[in-house]
């Protein structure tokens, strides 16, 4: 599901409806390498919210690395700030559902301490 001000404005509901941040390494099944740093949002309160979102990244195995709770809006606008921040490190794995969340592995630390600041 895709997130924007718009539906949440629509529906405010959902916007305070419980949401959380993750911060997940995806696993190349092939090839056993840590491909790549995804940042995502999805509905939910728990990490098994987060685990079932990610049965959708098909040829990839996650690692969780950070989970942030609080509402859907809260965890949209800290997501879209990362995004922001890190843009120039985007990465581009085999296309699934939510790829264009991925980046760069070289700055899950710097996603972490940013994180961990704020």
């Amino acid at each position: 599901m895709s997130y924007n001000l718009t539906s949440f404005s629509n529906d405010p509901d959902k916007a305070n409806s419980p949401g959380v941040l993750y911060v997940l390494v995806l696993v190349n099944k092939k090839t056993d390498e840590r491909e790549c740093l995804k940042i995502g949002i999805t509905q939910g309160n728990s990490y098994k919210a987060v685990t079932t979102r990610a049965k959708g990244f098909q040829k990839y195995e996650h690692r969780v690395q950070k989970i942030i709770k609080g509402t859907l809006l809260e965890v949209y606008n800290l997501e879209q700030t990362l995004h922001s921040l890190f843009k120039e490190y985007k990465y581009r794995p085999e296309k699934f559902g939510g790829h264009t969340e991925c980046f760069k592995l070289d700055i899950l630390k710097d996603v972490l301490q940013f994180l961990k600041d704020n």
